[in-house]
């Protein structure tokens, strides 16, 4: 299908898992085929003697007396008999192949178990759509890979016959030991060099699948910005929430001057409200409110509103705006400074510090 050109942002997180879920990621088909012909080669050099051992035992005992040895009422059960053992001498590669073939797939993308990529959709029997991938990037480089892939097999064919062809004409004044043992070497031979050249290819298309995965899950400047509503929430709502938030703590904060025991000013432009419960056991005064400019002209106002003593004290009203957060305490190297402001305070009210 032709791409969107619309689509040129590389997917989020979300979109890869969306994908994932829906049985979309990158898989070579050729991964598979190479493991396991690599690993093919590899059993076989230890195991092709101990199955050569058991075909030997099992033709002795079959060729040898194959009738008279054996009961009349069991001979019906020789042909099971016979497909069972061969079943087990062959099962042992069976059992490789599979498991090379699920570790192979689960090493390109991790284990992935899913039904919907099952699921039939309209686009698959769409003709129109199936023109299109007819004539796709894809279908040309499957086209490609399989005439290189075809062309290597009868390379490779072709170099082998060549080469082992001397040998070949030996069969007939040679044991049936030594054409059994030529037969498994040249099988041996033309495994490994489809295996080694298979390499190559499978690289090639484990690269090309992995872009146009990336490609087919790219999304929109306008489908990121939807999925980000989706999942962080609309910017102009969170906007105001924040807002409301703001406003919310304001009040808080203003409800608190209410109760503070001083506001220290600067006297424009800082102010912060201290709040020090002796009998509550607070080991400090507190910071119960703070603000520069417009914020600090209305704690000033609200501390009038409610006879909070204000103290006019431009560079203890700057440090401690500098130096500590709404619901602080006071920093230790403040606390003389401060504990003169609440000894007059006290004074004023006939309190003892």
């Amino acid at each position: 299908m032709a791409k969107d050109p619309s689509k040129t942002e590389k997917a989020t997180p979300h979109r890869r898992q969306k994908a994932r879920e829906e049985g979309q990621v990158a898989k070579s088909a050729d991964i598979p085929i190479s493991a396991s012909l690599i690993v093919t080669f590899l059993a076989l050099i230890p195991y092709i003697p101990y199955a050569f051992e058991r075909l030997r035992a099992l033709f002795i005992y079959f060729l040898s007396d194959p009738l008279h040895s054996i009961p009349e009422e069991s001979r019906g059960a020789l042909f099971p008999f016979l497909i069972s053992n061969l079943a087990l001498l062959l099962l042992p590669l069976f059992l490789i192949f599979l498991i090379v073939g699920i570790a192979s797939n689960i090493a390109q993308f991790g284990f992935l178990f899913t039904l919907k990529s099952l699921t039939p959709k309209l686009d698959k029997i769409n003709p129109i759509a199936g023109l299109q991938r007819i004539f796709s990037l894809k279908t040309l480089f499957e086209l490609f890979k399989n005439l290189l892939k075809l062309g290597v097999a009868l390379a490779v064919s072709y170099g082998l016959i060549t080469y082992l062809l001397d040998d070949v004409f030996r069969f007939a004044s040679t044991s049936i030991y030594d054409d059994a043992y030529y037969l498994v070497r040249y099988t041996l031979i033309m495994i490994l060099g489809f295996a080694l050249l298979s390499i190559p290819v499978s690289a090639v298309d484990l690269f090309f699948k992995r872009y146009e995965f990336e490609e087919s899950i790219k999304m929109s400047k306008e489908e990121i910005k939807e999925e980000q509503k989706l999942f962080e929430g609309n910017p102009q709502i969170k906007g105001a929430i924040r807002k409301k938030m703001r406003e919310m703590s304001m009040l808080r904060m203003m409800a608190e001057v209410a109760q503070a025991d001083v506001v220290i000013t600067n006297p424009e432009h800082y102010a912060v409200a201290l709040k020090y419960d002796r009998k509550g056991g607070m080991e400090a005064p507190t910071v119960v409110a703070k603000g520069v400019d417009h914020l600090a002209l209305r704690i000033r106002e609200k501390a009038l509103e409610h006879g909070v003593p204000i103290e006019e004290n431009p560079p203890l009203a700057r440090a401690l705006y500098r130096s500590c957060e709404v619901g602080e305490t006071i920093p230790y190297d403040l606390y003389e400074a401060i504990a003169k402001i609440f000894a007059k305070i006290y004074r004023k009210r006939g309190e003892k510090l």
